[in-house]
């Protein structure tokens, strides 16, 4: 099984929310209008495509292989 690990550049992200629109249950918008991620691993693969929709490039995922 395949995780994948999030992380967001608060410094990249102009706070656009497609990611909160595609993945509500891995990313929020906090009080500054900017992404947070609600979970650091996931296997959802919405939040996968959430972070590839990012029109400022500011979500970074990362493929971690988990034994089964």
């Amino acid at each position: 099984m395949t995780r994948y690990r999030i992380t967001i550049d608060r410094d990249l992200c102009s706070g656009f929310g497609s990611c909160v629109e595609l993945a509500p249950d891995a990313y929020e918008l906090g009080p500054d209008g900017i992404a947070n991620v609600l979970v650091r691993e996931t296997d959802d693969p919405n939040a996968v495509e959430a972070a590839g929709t990012c029109p400022m490039g500011a979500i970074t995922v990362e493929a971690i292989e988990v034994a089964a």
